[in-house]
């Protein structure tokens, strides 16, 4: 009798400890919703604060994709798209992005709020929310093929290639840094040229290196520009801004518009910004640096009229406040007058691109 309560009981543990390994391995199978293993993938990564369901607004009739708001330090980014991999790289990347904008101030900004950012995972997304967004001038907005802009306080993106997307999403965040941080908002010489030269980077060891020098694109934008002889002088760049370009820009034998002087104009900008920063190790990186940081302060030294559309962030500057500040700026930081430095301009923007050019046959 003793033996057989021995074998009994000796069978009932072995009953218990396989139902409490059953019950385990059930516990730790929970079926989760796509969107939940994304928030838990996110809320892992050091950048990230949180991560949330976002609703997607009812205008937007696509509804493919994954609705989430991801907040870091400096940014809520609210987002549909639903790839692992790159929904990884946006927090680093805003945040390296942000990281690079204040060191080309020099010092740390503060951020009263988190900056907005809107990336869609399909175009018919990003133009239902364009079309709500941008209102009455949705039409102009529409025409970007490029998948990215900035207005009224946030960027609005949808998913291009990896590398295409993120670099549209550092020069619009340029524009959104300056727009929204600083005081006085910068004429669009400053502010284009500041923003292409963000648009080339490379990941290196989980960080992001922006590195303008390697921006193939307005390299070889540049390269085309000198080969058709189309170059701007430096007092032209300082007063245009890019609607003039385009209004002023010539039609093909086809009809279809020339963007000739479009790419010259953005080129230009990019090598300009380069020269007042690398030029001659610097010479005038110094006067460029105090330039951006008395815009950040308020100090240009800008009479009432100017300074108040300065000031304005509910719409666009006049072309005539463009062209008088962008001017007035320059020759008060950089020289008194453009044509002084225009050779050493030439000389500098034509090595860049003869440079890139000899890199490219190697």
């Amino acid at each position: 009798m003793l033996q057989i309560s021995k074998h009994i009981f000796i069978m009932m543990i072995t009953l218990l400890v396989l139902e409490g390994c059953r019950n385990s391995r059930s516990d730790t199978r929970v079926v989760t919703s796509p969107q939940e293993r994304l928030i838990n993938m996110l809320n892992k990564l050091p950048t990230v604060k949180s991560v949330e369901e976002w609703s997607l607004p009812d205008f937007i009739t696509d509804r493919d994709g994954t609705p989430l708001k991801i907040s870091t330090s400096h940014y809520d980014v609210y987002n549909t798209l639903d790839d692992p991999l790159i929904l990884r790289q946006v927090p680093v990347f805003l945040e390296s992005a942000f990281r690079s904008y204040s060191e080309v101030m020099g010092h740390s900004i503060t951020v009263p709020e988190k900056l907005a950012v809107y990336f869609f995972k399909t175009r018919s997304q990003w133009e239902d929310f364009t079309r709500h967004w941008t209102g009455p001038m949705a039409d102009n907005y529409l025409k970007i093929q490029s998948g990215a802009y900035y207005l009224n306080g946030a960027c609005i993106a949808y998913n291009l290639t990896r590398q295409s997307s993120f670099s549209v999403l550092a020069h619009e965040g340029w524009h959104q840094f300056s727009d929204e941080l600083f005081t006085y908002r910068l004429p669009a010489w400053l502010d284009e040229g500041l923003a292409t030269n963000f648009e080339a980077y490379h990941w290196e060891n989980g960080r992001v290196i922006f590195d303008a020098n390697t921006n193939g694109s307005r390299l070889f934008s540049l390269r085309q520009t000198y080969a058709a002889d189309a170059l701007f002088n430096i007092s032209d760049l300082l007063t245009l801004d890019a609607g003039r370009v385009i209004s002023h820009t010539t039609f093909n034998v086809d009809g279809t518009q020339s963007n000739t002087r479009v790419i010259a104009y953005y080129a230009q900008l990019y090598a300009l910004v380069r020269f007042l920063r690398e030029y001659e190790y610097g010479i005038y990186r110094e006067k460029f640096q105090q330039m951006l940081d008395d815009a950040y302060l308020g100090r240009w030294p800008l009479d009432d009229s100017l300074i108040s559309e300065a000031t304005q962030r509910d719409r666009n500057p006049t072309r005539r406040w463009n062209a008088i500040v962008g001017q007035l700026i320059f020759q008060t930081y950089i020289a008194s007058s453009p044509l002084e430095i225009e050779s050493q301009y030439r000389a500098f923007s034509n090595k860049i691109q003869a440079k890139a050019l000899f890199k490219k046959k190697l």
